[in-house]
């Protein structure tokens, strides 16, 4: 059913305009997933794992930290896994704009449990890539596998903008 809006004349407004509006207004928003090609982006995931059998968690998420999509077998809440990942990616850039070097093209935390990449991917909106590996998996393998994976969504997520 149709409202009708004080401000507009008389016409009315449409519920699924109203429901965006409320959305704003409290700060409630659709799902980063639902605004981007998910089945895409779990096929590149799945090829990646396939490549490297050692990646344990990608994760995609938008430069505000909200999760796209998730392939991991951890067990970890990637919603919060994002915002983390985009914030430590941020402050890398920032530290490497802060001593005057070139652009950082990537982050990394080393465990003796296993290795982290993230990688921003320049799509149409800025994204971070999150990649995690036992730490079987050596580190430069992981960032080779990381950054041919960050390549690829680049490539998927600009068709699909354009």
């Amino acid at each position: 059913m149709d409202r009708i809006d004080p401000g507009s004349r008389g016409k009315p407004v449409q519920r699924s305009a109203i429901n965006q509006i409320v959305r704003s207004a409290t700060g409630e928003s659709l799902p980063a997933r639902h605004l981007y090609d998910a089945s895409r982006i779990e096929d590149i995931f799945r090829q990646a794992r396939e490549r490297e059998p050692g990646l344990t968690l990608l994760l995609l998420s938008t430069a505000d930290g909200r999760a796209v999509a998730e392939d991991s077998v951890l067990g970890v809440d990637g919603r919060r896994l994002a915002a983390m990942a985009n914030s430590f990616l941020t402050l890398g850039e920032t530290v490497s704009r802060e001593l005057s070097l070139s652009e950082a093209e990537h982050a990394t935390v080393c465990t003796r449990q296993g290795n982290v990449v993230l990688i921003r991917v320049n799509a149409d909106k800025p994204m971070t890539l999150t990649a995690v590996a036992a730490v079987e998996v050596n580190l430069a393998v992981l960032l080779f596998h990381a950054r041919e994976c960050a390549a690829k969504l680049e490539t998927a997520l600009r068709s699909r903008a354009a």
